[in-house]
């Protein structure tokens, strides 16, 4: 305390400073004063009650973290709402809305034996004639999935888009803006079929399900991998030996497609291409018009038109895998016909063809002839073979063969000497 009042001898004209020294000696003291505390032994008794409190208060159990509250569910006559932070209706009309970045709505369809689950960032559901909640207007991240059941398994389309649309009277949906979607079919694909458009409409009133593409030739896309089997039903047709890979259009701008059943597409540069995977042959279709058939029930491309200026284009390795040869031309309409028998490409005139054969041509040999004629290119086994009807005489041909290798003279050995 003398240092205090010494300091308080030392004033500045604010007095601040004297406040602060003076407190910080005073708070010195008391430190040093509860050191000198803390060295005096303490009571044995004292010692023995702090270690039974420490003791008690470390066995105590925290209390267990209350468990996560699901949900809530919102039940608009069979339509199922969940996670809407926001909701509003207009009275008098049936109309009806909810939003948030949670939202979710659960529809179902008894027709088709599906449920549709679709997240939106707004949702909103009226009237259309007797039905109380017939047309739903999905916009904002949209993500959906549609679960089917049927004899064969489950069918799943599922998918994004920027905006939908879903038609409950007609059994119509429509999905816009972006359209990215997969369809799962173990019965029909080796896996998931992936679509892609501008806008996919959706007719679960057909069996099977009708889907509908439009939109820009570059965006437009479709790309399956027709599940192969082997076992066939009673009373079916049996499925050609010759297996197809993967199946991969674009370039249309419009069409719609059933699997199972058939494919129609239109567009200047709709191009379907395809391979064999068990001997590597490719197959390449371009024209402005497309028309697929295929195995009833399967997703295996049966056949195959292509019309209006048509291009195509066939590629099989020699047996030695050591050269290609190839068939490529262009014609007003060629068809691809897979069967029992193999696979070939008919053609119908007027037809400008190039072969390539490296191996026996010296270049590639021009075959061309007018409408009356009709050109088959066959695959048989490691080689390709044509096959053309003519009736007016019409064919063209320009071959320049590969020349024979001269045999190489052997050299005369000199005499052995006796």
């Amino acid at each position: 305390m003398r240092k205090a009042k010494a300091m308080n001898d030392f004033r500045l004209p604010s007095g601040r400073l004297l406040l602060i020294g003076a407190t910080i000696l005073c708070c010195s003291e008391a430190i040093h004063a509860n050191a000198r505390q803390q060295k005096r032994p303490q009571p044995a008794a004292k010692q023995n009650v702090g270690l039974k409190q420490i003791a008690v208060f470390s066995g105590k159990r925290t209390a267990a973290p209350p468990p996560p509250t699901e949900i809530p569910k919102l039940q608009v006559g069979d339509l199922t709402i969940t996670g809407a932070s926001r909701s509003g209706g207009v009275l008098g009309t049936g109309a009806l809305r909810w939003s948030g970045p949670n939202t979710e709505v659960e529809v179902p369809d008894k027709a088709s034996k599906s449920v549709l689950r679709v997240h939106a960032d707004d949702i909103q559901a009226s009237r259309v004639g007797k039905s109380e909640l017939g047309l739903i207007v999905l916009s904002g991240h949209i993500r959906y999935r549609l679960v089917q059941q049927s004899d064969e398994g489950e069918r799943v389309l599922e998918g994004t888009a920027g905006h939908a649309e879903v038609r409950r009277v007609t059994h119509h949906m429509e999905f816009t803006g972006g359209v990215h979607a997969d369809v799962t079919d173990k019965a029909r694909f080796s896996g998931p079929a992936t679509l892609r458009t501008g806008t996919l409409t959706v007719e679960m009133a057909n069996k099977p399900f009708q889907y509908t593409l439009e939109g820009a030739a570059a965006n437009n896309d479709i790309q399956f991998t027709p599940l192969q089997t082997t076992a066939v039903k009673v009373g079916a047709k049996p499925t050609p030996a010759t297996p197809v890979g993967t199946i991969h259009i674009s370039g249309f701008r419009s069409g719609d497609l059933q699997f199972g059943k058939a494919i129609h597409l239109q567009g200047a540069a709709t191009t379907c291409e395809f391979g064999s995977p068990d001997d590597l042959t490719s197959w390449r279709l371009q024209g402005e018009q497309f028309e697929g058939e295929f195995v009833p029930d399967t997703s295996d491309l049966q056949r195959a038109t292509v019309s209006q200026n048509v291009r195509f284009h066939i590629t099989q390795p020699s047996a030695d895998k050591k050269a290609k040869t190839m068939a490529d031309g262009t014609a007003p309409q060629a068809s691809y016909v897979r069967s029992e028998a193999g696979q070939e490409l008919i053609v119908h005139g007027p037809f400008k063809i190039n072969f390539t054969d490296p191996q026996h041509l010296d270049e590639p040999m021009l075959l061309t002839a007018e409408v009356s004629s009709v050109l088959s290119v066959k695959k048989s086994g490691d080689s390709l073979s044509y096959d053309l009807e003519d009736p007016n005489h019409t064919q063209k041909f320009h071959i320049v063969p590969k020349p024979l290798e001269k045999p190489k003279p052997r050299p005369v050995k000199p005499p052995k000497p006796k």
